[in-house]
């Protein structure tokens, strides 16, 4: 049995330290999605609500 605690533990990767900047950068995609999104709602979907 040590061997296969060995082994998930090698599958296991080690937890990646972000500052907020990186973290941010990530976001931002998704954030813009978000936004065009609310757009595309705004200008075509609620006038004809």
């Amino acid at each position: 049995m040590p061997d296969r605690q060995e082994q998930e533990g090698e599958r296991r990767p080690e937890r990646v330290k972000r500052t907020w900047g990186e973290r941010v950068a990530l976001a931002l995609p998704l954030i813009n999605l978000l936004v065009a999104i609310h757009k595309i709602v705004d200008e075509w979907v609620l006038p004809f609500v």
